[in-house]
Order: C-alpha cells, then sequence, then structure tokens
C-alpha cells in the first residue's frame, strides 16, 4: 500500500491501565503542536477521562518523535492555527454568555476534575504546552525537557488558562518573568522555580510518573475528589476563575487578529 493511502495515526491515544488514563498527544512529527484536530480530540478526551469511573488518575503526555523517550506539546502550530477545533482551545466570545461553560475548556477541566491529573512532560512544554502542564496537578518531567511561554514573540499573549494557573503556581512576580522575557528554561532551571515535582532521565520518567499515579490509586476516590476540591476552592471563587480564562482568551483572540493584519499588509504586493 502506498504510504499516501496508509491510515493517518489519531492525533490523541487515550488508554486505561490499572485505572490510570493516560492521555498522549499524538503528532510527534510536529512536537505535538496544537492544530484543530489535536486540540478537538483533546477535549474530548479530557471529557472522556473526567467522566468514566474506571479511570481514577489522568496522566497527560505527548508522543515521543522517532528514537526520543519521551515528548510533550509545542504550543499552537503557526504552520496549521486555523480550522475546526480551534475554537475549543481559545473559544470566541469568550467573555459573552454564561461564563460557567468555561469550566469545561480542556486545560481548566484538568484543573477542576474530581481526579488527580498528572503532566508527564517528556519534551518541549512551550505556549499552550507549558499552560497544560500547568493544568495539571503535578508535573513530572525528564532532564532533556524544555519550559517557555514563548507567545510574546509571536504577538501573542497566552492561552489555555496558561496565565492563571502559573500566577497561581509561582506567585505573580515570577509568572510575570516567565511570559514577559520568554526564557528558555530547562528542566532543571525548572524544578528550581518550583514549576516540577520531579526530573528524572528520558528512560525513566514513564517510569517515575506511573508509581506517583500508582500511589495515589491507593486512596479512596471519593478522598481524592474531597481533597482537590478543598485545593481548588482554596484558590479563587469561581466566577473570578471564569472571568480570567474568558478575559485571556479573548485577548489571545485579539492578538491574533492584529498579527494576521499586520502580515497581510507586510505581504509582497498588498
Amino acid at each position: 500500500m502506498p504510504d499516501s493511502a496508509a491510515p493517518r495515526a489519531p492525533v490523541v491515544l487515550a488508554d486505561v491501565v490499572d485505572r490510570i488514563g493516560i492521555i498522549t498527544m499524538n503528532r510527534p512529527e510536529r512536537r505535538n503542536a496544537l492544530n484543530g484536530p489535536l486540540v478537538g480530540a483533546l477535549d474530548a478526551a479530557v471529557k472522556e477521562m473526567a467522566a468514566d469511573p474506571a479511570v481514577k488518575v489522568v496522566v497527560l503526555t505527548g508522543a515521543a518523535p522517532e528514537g526520543r523517550h519521551g515528548g510533550f506539546c509545542s504550543g499552537g502550530d503557526i504552520k496549521d492555527a486555523s480550522g475546526p477545533g480551534m475554537e475549543l482551545g481559545v473559544p470566541p466570545n469568550a467573555l459573552e454568555g454564561d461564563l460557567s461553560r468555561h469550566d469545561q475548556h480542556a486545560a481548566m477541566l484538568l484543573h477542576l476534575m474530581p481526579k488527580p491529573t498528572i503532566a508527564m512532560v517528556g519534551g518541549p512544554a512551550v505556549g499552550a504546552g507549558l499552560s497544560l502542564a500547568g493544568a495539571c496537578d503535578l508535573r513530572y518531567a525528564s532532564d532533556d525537557a524544555v519550559f517557555s511561554a514563548g507567545f510574546a514573540p509571536n504577538g501573542l499573549s497566552g492561552d489555555f488558562g496558561g496565565t492563571i494557573f502559573w500566577t497561581r503556581i509561582l506567585g505573580t512576580a515570577a509568572a510575570r518573568e516567565l511570559y514577559m522575557l520568554n526564557d528558555r528554561l530547562t528542566a532543571a532551571e525548572a524544578r528550581a522555580r518550583g514549576m516540577l515535582h520531579g526530573v528524572f532521565p528520558p528512560a525513566e520518567l514513564r517510569d517515575h510518573t506511573m508509581e506517583i499515579a500508582q500511589r495515589m490509586l491507593r486512596i479512596p476516590g471519593e478522598v481524592l475528589a474531597r481533597l482537590k476540591d478543598n485545593l481548588n476552592q482554596a484558590e479563587e471563587e469561581p466566577g473570578r476563575r471564569r472571568f480570567l480564562l474568558a478575559n485571556e482568551a479573548n485577548n489571545q483572540i485579539e492578538g491574533a487578529r492584529l498579527r494576521m493584519e499586520r502580515a497581510s499588509r507586510d505581504a509582497p504586493g498588498a
């Protein structure tokens, strides 16, 4: 069969192993950059894992490029940044209507679902990838992983709730440094800043992460749910949280619009 006729692999893989749900973003040839199909499939997978009674802990990761041990997400795909599905990541008209709908945004649901969520970062966590890592309760990385906000150099301001999560995790001063200076951090540097809970050799990351997940399986699910609810309620009241996600999305869309206008003006023959 010619390669062009070969079926494409799913852009998200979802597996349940011993009550651990594993969501794998699966565009390794693009370092799992988010395009419409991947955003849509990720949204569906997070919702399914949140609702599945057979799942007690959720692990989010990315497929590894050929010859590597792991990956995560390099942010939005700048070569394929539009199309159906993208609206689920950066919702249009986000500040209008019932803002409680934003609780079902994939990143926010990773944060809010009554199950522990773990980011297993074996590659770049950049842009929306950094936001998705911040959405999870715990974060473990390989020692060759890298972290960066990466929005401002592309004329953007942030999405997938990252400005909410990282301000809470790091405090406002460190979050501003992360977003405004766009430093590219090694896993060791991210760990030193308090962004990660552990760093491991690439070949050992999965085993260590699964061991952490298995430890939480020993705690009754209803206890985990109440514990996580306590922690979530200690952060922000729901109305404020929903506004923050909506405001971030609104600013991101406005930035994308201005960027496209500039690109159109600067195009040859414009």
